[in-house]
């Protein structure tokens, strides 16, 4: 049996990513389906799981930033 894409980042370490993500993000993948998305995010490295593609990319631009309130 074949583990699922987002299973297999979850065992690396990904968290899902629940901030909200620009239009230009997807603009930048020529992404057709954003409404598919599913973002995972370890050490601001951000994968997404929506489609076949599985973009990926480390430039935080577009991503919604959480202020570190600790």
């Amino acid at each position: 049996m074949t583990m699922k894409f987002s299973e297999i980042i979850k065992q690396q370490g990904y968290t899902r990513y629940r901030g909200a993500v620009d239009a230009s993000v997807y603009e930048y993948f020529n992404c057709d389906c954003s409404w598919k998305a599913i973002w995972y995010l370890k050490e601001g490295h951000y994968q997404c799981c929506g489609c076949k593609e599985k973009c990926e990319t480390l430039d935080p631009d577009g991503f919604q930033l959480f202020l570190d309130l600790g």
